[in-house]
């Protein structure tokens, strides 16, 4: 059989193109163990061929019709093997034949535990009635299906479900971060172990700052100012600044218990220094908050054994559900009050530090000319 569909334009499933390796892995499980390989062709007219007249099209046949044709015919799709291949030598009547087959037997046996061999290879009338349905739906230009992609542009377009989705998405990181990081040690932005953490932990920050107008302008005003500031310093004293700000920068980022609160700020030199301890600063602001998240998380206990439907158990989940989600609309409410402050601070500093860093090169090469005084004096005296 898989002889006879490779002598087309080639065999595929809903994932595909296949290759000649997956074709042979294919081969070697059909033929280990007992199972039973179904056969079968879809068959299209003259005027509906046009539309699985390529391997293209085809899959996105299959991917779209079988998955479903599987668990109504009460197979699981990922214990799945199947392959299709297109047949062109009907030109006015182009066909899909498949061949399918389970990679393991996944029939409950009911006189002994584990799974049986399905004997009976009857795939039921009904499932074969659906694939039928559907396959003809597929054919025909379906209304509904546009006017339903047109209510999802249009939604996707709406700021306001647009933003739920952002908040959502921002809940879902969060609860994730609480489950992945430790709860016997407080771990913050700056802390090695986070390094990975890090791409998540800023883009819960821009979408926080995204969610409310107030708070984005002040962000993007920071932001403008942190590269004028830059293109500046960088202009005027050129590869001097450019060596301060890595030095510090690397120190700065290798600081973990490096001040937040108070004069800390005023530790920092240049403006890559800054614009790291802003992200970082953001960062703690959610961690606090991940922290209140993992208080309040209701964990089962791996030794017991819970009842079905126990009662207990799910006002145990609801109210630890309810509480995080509080956690959540609180950061969501306060994100004035918690980022614009930190906002703030961190421009003050801007403007301050140019005027430090010019007053410091200045004091340097003060310094460096009166070192070449003195050994210029020395040299002549010898």
């Amino acid at each position: 059989m898989l002889q006879y569909l490779q002598k087309s334009t080639g065999v595929f499933n809903q994932d595909g193109m296949l290759s000649k390796e997956q074709v042979k892995e294919i081969k070697h499980r059909a033929r280990d163990g007992e199972k039973n390989l179904w056969h079968g062709f879809i068959s299209f007219n003259e005027e509906d061929s046009r539309l699985i007249d390529t391997p293209e099209k085809c899959i996105a046949l299959v991917k779209k019709t079988f998955n479903q044709f599987f668990k109504d015919a009460g197979f699981e799709p990922d214990n799945m093997d199947l392959i299709c291949a297109l047949h062109l030598d009907r030109p006015k009547h182009l066909h899909i034949h498949y061949v399918f087959f389970e990679k393991e037997p996944k029939v409950k046996n009911k006189r002994a535990a584990g799974y049986i061999y399905r004997k009976k290879g009857k795939i039921p009338f009904e499932a074969i009635e659906k694939m039928t349905e559907r396959l003809n739906a597929y054919t025909i230009d379906d209304e509904l299906d546009k006017r339903r992609d047109a209510v999802i542009d249009a939604l996707q377009k709406d700021s306001a479900y647009s933003q739920a989705h952002i908040n959502d998405c921002v809940r879902k990181w969060m609860r994730e971060l609480a489950d992945e990081l430790p709860t016997d040690k407080p771990l913050w932005y700056a802390s090695k172990e986070m390094a990975k953490h890090l791409p998540t932990i800023d883009l819960i920050a821009e979408c926080l700052i995204d969610s409310n107008p107030k708070a984005m302008q002040e962000d993007e005003a920071f932001r403008k100012e942190v590269k004028d500031k830059k293109e500046c310093l960088q202009d005027k004293m050129g590869g001097w600044y450019n060596e301060h700000a890595e030095k510090e920068l690397h120190l700065v980022q290798n600081l973990e218990g490096y001040t937040e609160v108070g004069n800390g700020i005023k530790q920092l030199h240049t403006i890559e220094a800054v614009e790291w301890d802003y992200k970082r600063r953001l960062g703690n602001i959610e961690l606090r908050h991940v922290r209140e998240i993992q208080k309040e998380t209701f964990k089962r206990n791996p030794k017991r054994k819970y009842k079905t439907n126990d009662k207990t158990l799910k006002r145990s989940l609801t109210i630890s559900a309810r509480k995080i989600r509080g956690i959540t609309d609180g950061l969501f409410s306060s994100v004035v009050d918690l980022l614009i402050p930190e906002s703030e601070l961190c421009r003050n500093r801007l403007q301050e530090i140019e005027q430090e860093m010019e007053e410091q090169k200045q004091e340097e090469e003060k310094q460096n000319g009166q070192d070449d005084v003195s050994r210029s004096k020395y040299q002549w005296s010898k």
